[in-house]
């Protein structure tokens, strides 16, 4: 998988011609395996890439229209004179936002077509929660069907925040807990999180929710189902 780095792509001293080969060949992978319905983490990379180069053109369409006013030929002694080092400048910048420009027009289509898939999927899950006790400080569980493998998983999850650059952010973590196969489960996913709550787990009286849905087996697990799935709970759990 390639890695992408964007401050190296927007670098004023890039090589142009490379970086184009180099996103096409990133946005290509990305594209490639939302067609195959698995969307993380590259979903979250082109979301992302979209907001940056947008920050970037914004931030240089200032600087070049602050820039422009400064390098105005100037008439000194009946001569128009131009500064050759902010003609320079000026003309690295045309070179950034051109590839800015083009970098949003590859990435966008690319972006909602994984965006549609999500929000597909998202919108088919639904969320019961399976009792009424307040949230515990951020912890608890979720159940989930992995249809494709036949069983239930139960997660553990942990409502946490941190700073994105200057910004706090709430993210959630989880973690797998115990997989169960349909075979063996004898009564309803109520009763089985129910027991699960009652004795198969430390925290006191915890919220607890069963996810549902019914989904194509083209959709991965891993790759989509769950972190749709997570993303959704976060979405309730800071309403």
């Amino acid at each position: 998988m390639i890695e992408l780095d964007v401050k190296k792509l927007t670098s004023c001293n890039s090589d142009w011609e490379t970086n184009q080969y180099t996103l096409l060949s990133i946005t290509k992978e990305w594209q490639s395996n939302f067609r195959k319905n698995k969307l993380y983490p590259h979903l979250n990379q082109s979301v992302e890439l979209q907001q940056k180069l947008q920050d970037i053109l914004h931030e240089n369409l200032e600087s070049k229209w602050w820039l422009e006013r400064e390098i105005r030929p100037k008439k000194i002694n009946n001569h128009y004179v131009a500064y050759e080092k902010a003609q320079q400048v000026s003309n690295q910048l045309d070179q950034l936002l051109s590839f800015v420009r083009w970098a949003l027009q590859i990435n966008r289509p690319i972006m909602e077509e994984g965006l549609i898939i999500k929000d597909f999927i998202e919108e088919s899950i639904t969320i019961k929660p399976v009792s009424e006790e307040p949230n515990y400080l951020g912890k608890g569980y979720f159940s989930l069907e992995d249809k494709k493998k036949l069983v239930v998983n139960i997660y553990s999850y942990d409502l946490k925040w941190e700073w994105c650059g200057d910004e706090p952010k709430n993210t959630l973590k989880i973690q797998l807990i115990k997989s169960i196969p349909q075979m063996g489960i004898k009564d309803s996913i109520e009763d089985l999180m129910q027991d699960f709550l009652t004795n198969s787990q430390p925290l006191y009286k915890p919220m607890a929710y069963i996810f549902s849905g019914e989904f194509d087996l083209n959709f991965p697990y891993e790759d989509t189902i769950c972190p749709i799935a997570g993303e959704k709970l976060l979405k309730i759990l800071m309403s």
